[in-house]
């Protein structure tokens, strides 16, 4: 599915997943196409949020697993329940850009735009909640004032006018392992050479006897153990706060079903 703004182009969406952490919770507000949502491996819970209904009934028709869909404001998610969200918990936001720093800046293109005053609310939303936050827009003042200090990755997209430089916001520190490594790559052709070396290499693993085999991954684990990697002490405990905290998540979908159209 396409959407004005979506993250569909080619490249687009890959970077964005290639700056995501490992989480169990994986939260994305203004759903539109849902186009990161679609091409990233899911996690053990998934929600999404928007306030038009064509989103949310497309996604109801898609039937993606471990996945619950609102026809709600997300910022109101993030004033109120978002609290409840874990620090391994992924927060992905791809707001209606600020008008002012638009190609076309008299022009709306959503049914549900925001102002100023609306961003100044979300970003508040954003500073105050302890989960991994992505946001996603065009370089602004607003932007580059309340985020400030948040990590940011800028990279180029083709949009309806042509290239544009985008920018994504995030409040944790570049990760040293990805929730999804099949879109490792700077671009098409890089992502292409890691694919075909990986194949390779697990092709040639898996035609090792068996115990050469185990031996070789046990060096492989140990190696990323010394290096504080996936596989470390670091990560097993990570591990075990993660699965702590799968068992509040399901309060946020029971709390919300009464109130809001929920497509599972």
């Amino acid at each position: 599915m396409t959407y004005p703004g979506g993250k569909g182009a080619s490249g687009v969406a890959q970077t964005i997943i290639n700056q995501q952490p490992p989480h169990t919770t994986y939260v994305e507000l203004f759903l539109g196409g849902g186009a990161v949502m679609q091409a990233k491996r899911p996690a053990s819970f998934n929600i999404g949020f928007d306030l038009a209904a064509g989103p949310i009934a497309n996604f109801q028709a898609v039937q993606i697993p471990h996945s619950h869909f609102y026809r709600q404001c997300g910022i109101a998610f993030m004033e109120t329940d978002a609290w409840d969200l874990e620090r391994t918990s992924l927060i992905y936001c791809d707001p209606p850009y600020v008008l002012s720093a638009r190609c076309r800046p008299n022009r709306k293109r959503y049914q549900y735009e925001m102002t100023d005053v609306d961003h100044r609310r979300f970003l508040r939303a954003a500073l105050a909640l302890r989960c991994m936050i992505q946001i996603s827009g065009y370089w602004s003042p607003l932007y580059a004032e309340m985020l400030e200090g948040w990590r940011l990755v800028k990279f180029m997209a083709m949009t309806r006018g042509g290239l544009k430089e985008e920018c994504l916001w995030m409040n944790y520190p570049e990760p040293a392992a990805l929730h999804d490594y099949r879109f490792l790559g700077a671009d098409f052709r890089e992502r292409e050479r890691i694919k075909r070396k990986t194949s390779r290499w697990t092709a040639r693993i898996a035609a090792l006897p068996q115990l050469e085999r185990l031996a070789l991954l046990s060096a492989m684990t140990a190696e990323s153990v010394n290096c504080g990697g996936p596989g470390s002490h670091a990560e097993s405990r990570e591990r075990t706060r993660r699965s702590t905290a799968d068992s509040t998540i399901p309060a946020i979908g029971d709390r919300y079903s009464p109130a809001l159209e929920v497509l599972q």
